[in-house]
């Protein structure tokens, strides 16, 4: 179905948080390790067990910094923080399966095969809802694209978007934007533990709210910019 970005498909959720199975999508590069290593322009998706353990994930990305990442992947795919929030009953758990993506510029493949592909795949599967992570500039404009394709499946969605003028373009069904934060600290940096579980915890409040799709909640953690002042110094 082709639609026009001024037109944002939106699902409403319909079961509460502590209900609700999520899975993670992610532009960031994220695969097994055990998996092929994305190439340039690849609309091939990488299928992530939902049980998957860090250790066995990695990146191959080559248009954003990634470094951060490397050390601890819940920077850009929140898996562990996921974890907690199930395990503390805030949600109702972990999807069965994830999915990851590279790098494409072959966005009329993305639009009219690879993002409806990815969509059907996650309405398959246990999900209630999808949070959504992204990496360069143009990475997250097919977050947004893949976003809209699982809207338009009869779920709801949330894209945690560290390039808002390149997300709010894409016209996202419903995003966070943790100001100021860098590419490839999508939630903060590595092993900032409670800074990430609080921008996931302000991601799922974004899912959970009933308002016009398209806005772009935008946030402010002055724990992440302290840190990076510090480095800087």
């Amino acid at each position: 179905m082709v639609m026009s970005k001024r037109c944002i498909p939106y699902t409403p959720r319909s079961r509460e948080l502590k209900q609700s199975v999520f899975a993670l999508v992610t532009t960031t590069g994220v695969h097994l390790r055990t998996q092929e290593p994305y190439i340039e322009d690849d609309n091939t998706w990488r299928l992530i067990p939902g049980d998957v353990q860090t250790a066995d994930l990695m990146i191959t990305h080559d248009h954003y910094d990634h470094h951060d990442a490397d050390q601890d992947v819940n920077c850009v795919f929140p898996i562990d923080r996921l974890r907690d929030l199930a395990a503390e009953g805030i949600i109702g758990g972990i999807n069965n399966k994830h999915l990851g993506f590279g790098f494409t510029q072959n966005l009329r493949d993305l639009y009219e095969r690879a993002a409806p592909e990815m969509a059907k795949e996650i309405a398959r599967s246990k999900a209630d809802g999808v949070i959504l992570t992204a990496g360069c500039p143009l990475c997250h404009r097919v977050a947004c694209a893949i976003a809209r394709e699982i809207e338009m499946t009869g779920l709801s969605t949330v894209l945690i978007s560290v390039v808002p003028d390149a997300t709010q373009q894409a016209g996202p069904p419903r995003a966070i934007n943790p100001n100021h934060f860098k590419q490839g600290n999508s939630l903060g940096g590595p092993h900032q533990k409670h800074l990430q579980r609080q921008i996931l915890l302000d991601a799922l409040k974004r899912w959970e709210a009933r308002e016009e799709p398209g806005r772009i909640w935008i946030m402010d953690y002055p724990e992440y910019n302290q840190q990076q002042e510090t480095i800087e110094e």
